[in-house]
């Protein structure tokens, strides 16, 4: 088995739902020790009723679990000496609460000069609206990118849309991946560690650049957009970015005579005619399947692909090649996790098949790593300082 590239980093993972946890899980998959400290009651709220759900084992496969009542003046000196063994420590409370604590930055950069730590709220750490609770879809509308979905529709001022794929939680968690270890680097030329910042309003403001730099403008212009493409069955998605692909898809559709057309010949006329470009498009289309429409397209160099079903991602043949999941064990059976969306030639990034209970690891951690006694952390235990799952 390759070597993990990461392995012997140690993480210190404050962090619970999506965000936080999805980046300490990369780390983890990467081969850093990740300790996940978690309440001594039901631990991270995605653990659901069950105590280990599907969705929590896919953020935190890999982790081990201690858990603590940080408000116990006894667990914070534990959380103290797990960071001074850490290189990183990755949090997601609110600004402010890891200070409540003695845990903020400010209390542990003096004690701990090289240690990363990284924080990811909704907002920033400063700021109006530094204090305000923020979800996913909070930092959807937040950010513009609602926004700009919509007017990409060409439904401004319409319903804007339901969330239901949190998009900032995953893109934020890969920014924090992206920084630490970035941080870990500035740290091998300075010898100092480094506080990172993350927000989930600014990561999803990097995913509409060019709607930000078209606000600017005296007069804005429309956005063309991509439109799904009806077939026969469904629909496909056709992506017309250069004339190359322009000259291909009409000579796939034997409708050479629109590459002279002058509502199509270039990219803006063909934005300002997307209703009758489609239309010309769909009329050969939908004498086609989707998967047809896919194959004659892709056979002529156009950029295209049916939609695909969530369900169907588990025996796609791509996803297959890649060995893109990770299969589970659980009481209730086998599931798929999906590895981390990079490999490497010579390293090992594959997640790893087993998922922490709550406080699973917390005897081994703290006589292990921190040099508690057996007893000492059964009275820890027994005082509710912390809790070991048994």
């Amino acid at each position: 088995m390759p070597a993990k590239p990461l392995q012997g980093l140690k993480i210190a993972d404050f962090s619970a739902v999506y965000a936080g946890p999805i980046c300490a899980r990369m780390l983890s998959d990467c081969g850093a020790d990740v300790i996940k400290v978690e309440a001594i009651r039901g631990g991270d709220v995605m653990r659901g009723p069950t105590g280990n759900s599907r969705v929590f084992a896919h953020f935190n496969a890999g982790k081990r679990s201690i858990a603590l009542d940080l408000t116990e003046p006894d667990a914070q000196q534990i959380a103290k000496q797990l960071i001074a063994q850490s290189d990183v420590l990755i949090e997601n409370f609110r600004p402010g609460v890891m200070a409540k604590f003695g845990l903020g930055y400010d209390d542990l950069s003096e004690q701990f000069p090289s240690l990363v730590y990284c924080s990811i709220s909704g907002f920033g750490q400063q700021g109006p609206f530094a204090q305000r609770a923020a979800y996913a879809p909070i930092a959807h509308a937040a950010s513009g990118f609602d926004y700009a979905y919509l007017s990409s529709q060409g439904k401004v001022g319409g319903r804007p849309p339901d969330s239901g794929i949190m998009i900032a939680d995953m893109l934020t968690g890969s920014y924090a991946f992206g920084a630490i270890q970035t941080a870990l680097l500035g740290r091998m030329q300075s010898g100092r560690g480094d506080f990172v910042d993350v927000t989930m309003m600014e990561s999803m403001m990097s995913l509409i650049p060019r709607q930000l730099q078209d606000a600017q403008l005296a007069k804005t212009p429309r956005d063309g957009g991509f439109r799904p493409i009806r077939v026969s069955d469904g629909y496909v998605m056709i992506c017309i970015i250069s004339e190359k692909n322009m000259r291909s898809v009409a000579q796939a559709m034997n409708r050479e005579d629109l590459i002279e057309d002058p509502r199509f010949a270039q990219r803006l006329q063909r934005y300002k005619n997307m209703d009758a470009f489609v239309a010309e498009i769909e009329g050969w289309s939908e004498t086609l399947t989707a998967e047809e429409c896919e194959a004659v397209m892709n056979n002529a160099g156009v950029p295209c692909s049916i939609y695909t079903a969530t369900k169907d991602l588990f025996d796609h043949p791509q996803i297959a090649e890649r060995g893109a999941f990770k299969q589970m064990q659980d009481n209730d059976g086998t599931f798929k996790i999906q590895n981390p969306p990079f490999q490497f030639a010579s390293s090992d990034t594959a997640t790893a098949d087993s998922v922490p209970e709550l406080g699973e690891h917390t005897l081994e951690v703290l006589t292990q790593l921190l040099g508690y006694d057996a007893t000492t952390v059964q009275q820890l235990c027994t005082s509710g300082v912390a809790h070991q799952y048994k």
